[in-house]
């Protein structure tokens, strides 16, 4: 059992995946600063929804570097997955730093709707343990 600071913490990773999921959007006219946003969010949304799945399922609360996190991701949810999650980190690093990086749309919109779909699912996996009542 977890304790409700824990959960509080869970809580608070859930929120911030969500709200950097909201802003992971590349719509027909996006520039080529809004697809590199876009990234850079979904990675982030990424980020925090693999923390609380972590600390919901393992009680892994350890601020996590970005690479550990990827090395967790790959040992607990399974090679693909940790693939998907160092991918997402690569193109964030290639459109936050790289200045000769030119987003290709179909590539981004592709891992986009991957980043989303498997934020939207350790989301909800997330929730569903609490509503389980798996935390105190």
């Amino acid at each position: 059992m977890l304790s409700r600071e824990m959960e509080g913490k869970i809580r608070q990773h859930l929120e911030l995946a969500r709200g950097f999921l909201d802003t992971a959007v590349i719509r027909p006219d996006s520039s080529e600063f809004e697809e590199r946003n876009a990234l850079s969010r979904a990675y982030y949304a990424m980020f925090h929804a693999c923390c609380a799945w972590l600390a919901s399922k393992f009680g892994i609360v350890d601020k996590l570097g970005h690479q550990k996190l990827v090395d967790e991701m790959h040992r607990r949810r399974g090679k693909d997955f940790g693939d998907l999650v160092r991918d997402a980190r690569g193109m964030r690093r290639a459109a936050d730093y790289r200045e000769d990086w030119k987003p290709q749309r179909l590539v981004t919109e592709n891992r986009l709707r991957k980043t989303v779909t498997e934020v939207v699912r350790l989301c909800e996996e997330t929730q569903s343990e609490i509503r389980k009542g798996s935390l105190s």
